[in-house]
């Protein structure tokens, strides 16, 4: 009769009623990861990584410094479905000039790949990831030994 009714009705935990802020996440003291960092005088942001091709030397200068031809090393794999273009798990010494294309190395290639295309090789190295048709030996600072493996292009679903 005169006793006043208490609002027996709970929140679900994490909601608040309405007209209330929530709550702020984490404990005093300990520094929110998502938070902006400030950054203190005289110190600078930490460095992004960088991609390979940035850590290289300037293609004219690689060719100044390195004139003349050189013998790269084409790894080719040992893999039975590609017999038929000598993928024996051999290595051949091509010789090569500095200026020419990975195009030209790819073309050189065909005779001891059993006629594969050029368009139809992919040429990587540990160090530069798959290489560029269009861009130079020099470009990627090809050093005299330079291991390169060969292997077959992929396109789509269609692996062979």
């Amino acid at each position: 009769p005169g006793q006043q009714q208490q609002n027996i009705f709970q929140q679900p935990p994490g909601m608040q009623p309405p007209g209330m802020q929530p709550p702020v996440m984490g404990m005093q003291g300990v520094p929110n990861p998502f938070a902006p960092q400030q950054q203190q005088q005289g110190q600078e942001p930490d460095p992004k990584r960088s991609k390979a091709e940035a850590q290289l030397v300037p293609e004219a200068q690689w060719k100044a410094q390195h004139p003349g031809g050189l013998i790269v090393k084409v790894l080719v794999p040992l893999e039975a479905d590609n017999v038929k273009h000598n993928f024996n798990g051999q290595t051949l010494d091509i010789g090569i000039e500095m200026n020419d294309t990975i195009k030209t190395l790819k073309e050189k290639l065909v005779d001891h790949l059993g006629g594969l295309a050029g368009n139809k090789q992919k040429l990587q190295t540990a160090k530069h990831g798959v290489l560029k048709d269009h861009l130079t030996l020099a470009y990627y600072n090809f050093e005299v030994g330079e291991q390169v493996m060969v292997g077959m292009k992929e396109r789509g679903e269609h692996k062979k």
